[in-house]
């Protein structure tokens, strides 16, 4: 009896698409996931911070201004120099009480959907290390250990009230292990964007084109590399004894040439000399090639995958097909004869209101 029981909790949790309970859970379940990220997003902002007073400041602090206008600036004064100062450390660190409550009833309803999972999975080491359930454990896991360091005093806030101390950098030698993995744990925070491939079929094909793509993506990080080593090279010696350039080593000519292979081209680093700039024709046109072989492939492979999963979908519905026709033979044995084909079955009991 539990076994079933704990099979159809599985079901229901696993497979979106086996019953109409199914379909509201998978839904909830995209309702917290959208929520935490739009949380996560709207966190980063100094208007949702517990204190948002500096706002306004901060914005100022780091929109692109000319040097006259920051000359001119509120902020050239000392004390507020050490206000600001002070602010840096507070962008995201602090948000406000609503935000948080947000985050606690996400990571309550994540944490009780992976123990649950956990609990009724037929086989429970391939449960833990399947990907989409490490992502879900990556997800969840930062909040505690976040709350387990604040218990010992070792959070964003304290570290910003050391600010402007005497010993500020004996003092926060100790911190900064501790800091980094907060920091590196909330980056993971993220990764709750990647619990939607469990509902996406979409996604999932993706994923599976990519790791079917490996060769092609070796490949093309091969075809990349040397490009950009080799245009790079040809370009830092064309290009180094320019006044002002930007070319004065060959890794930071790597950036201008990457952004350039993969058509990307920022603009914020550019060629001078004639010669230059004919090398960065030759690399633009050299990119397009280089990325067109691979990804062709690799489009192809995804096209191929799409048209498996079709397949795969319409065997799965055959076979339920197959299940209820056996259920209706069993429940309906005078109407053997009709029972030949089970999608005609259905459709007829559907019309016949049975």
């Amino acid at each position: 009896m539990f076994a079933d029981f704990r099979w159809s909790i599985w079901r229901l949790m696993e497979d979106p698409s086996s019953s109409f309970a199914s379909k509201i859970f998978s839904f909830v379940s995209i309702g917290f996931i959208f929520l935490s990220v739009i949380g996560l997003i709207l966190g980063s902002m100094p208007e949702f911070q517990e204190d948002n007073s500096q706002a306004d400041s901060y914005h100022l602090i780091y929109q692109r201004r000319p040097k006259s206008e920051s000359t001119n600036s509120k902020f050239d004064n000392e004390g507020t120099n050490n206000n600001l100062t002070n602010f840096i450390y507070k962008p995201t660190d602090s948000p406000n009480k609503a935000l948080i409550f947000l985050e606690y009833i996400c990571i309550t309803w994540f944490t009780f959907e992976y123990i649950a999972r956990f609990i009724v999975s037929p086989r429970k080491y391939k449960f833990v290390m399947s990907p989409m359930n490490l992502i879900d454990f990556a997800t969840i896991i930062p909040f505690y250990i976040e709350l387990v360091l604040s218990e010992f005093g070792i959070n964003a806030e304290n570290l910003k009230n050391l600010t402007g101390e005497v010993n500020f950098a004996r003092k926060t030698q100790s911190w900064i292990g501790a800091m980094l993995v907060i920091r590196v744990l909330r980056v993971l925070r993220m990764a709750r964007v990647f619990k939607l491939a469990r509902y996406s079929q979409g996604l999932q094909i993706f994923g599976n084109t990519l790791r079917a793509s490996m060769t092609e993506l070796s490949m093309l990080s091969m075809f990349l590399v040397t490009g950009t080593v080799f245009f790079s090279t040809i370009m830092y010696f064309l290009e180094k004894d320019e006044p002002n350039t930007d070319f004065y080593s060959i890794p930071a000519a790597c950036w201008w040439c990457i952004t350039t292979v993969t058509t990307v081209g920022y603009g914020d680093t550019f060629p001078i000399t004639t010669a230059g700039k004919s090398v960065a024709t030759a690399a633009s046109i050299c990119g397009i090639i280089i990325l067109a072989f691979p990804i062709s492939m690799i489009v192809e492979k995804f096209a191929s995958a799409q048209q498996q999963a079709l397949v795969e979908e319409q065997i799965k519905q055959t076979q339920m097909a197959a299940v209820a026709n056996d259920y209706l033979l069993k429940r309906f044995p005078t109407r053997r004869k009709a029972c030949k084909d089970p999608l005609v079955v259905m459709k007829n009991q559907e019309d016949e209101g049975v």
